[in-house]
């Protein structure tokens, strides 16, 4: 189930760009203590700067302490919907 998600946002990468944080060529969501690093092929979880753990198209490897809160996150961030909206004048 998580690798799905996982699936469905490196899909959306280059629209979930638009609207989170970028560092570099990384996409980073900050949940305080949790950090969330999207990579194109990864999406990594650390928890007060520690690694937890990660989950990529093939495989989830997270640690108890993170792995409700990763779902959360990767389950809200697979199901975002992106429209194209025109102003009316």
């Amino acid at each position: 189930m998580l690798t799905s998600y996982a699936t469905k946002i490196f899909t959306s990468f280059d629209s979930l760009s638009r609207i989170l944080e970028n560092e570099g060529e990384n996409l980073v969501i900050y949940d305080d203590p949790v950090k969330i690093v999207i990579k194109r092929d990864r999406i990594e979880f650390y928890v007060l700067n520690e690694f937890h753990g990660f989950v990529d198209k093939s495989s989830a490897k997270l640690s108890e302490k993170v792995s409700y809160e990763a779902e959360m996150w990767l389950k809200a961030l697979a199901n975002l919907k992106f429209r194209r909206f025109s102003l009316r004048r």
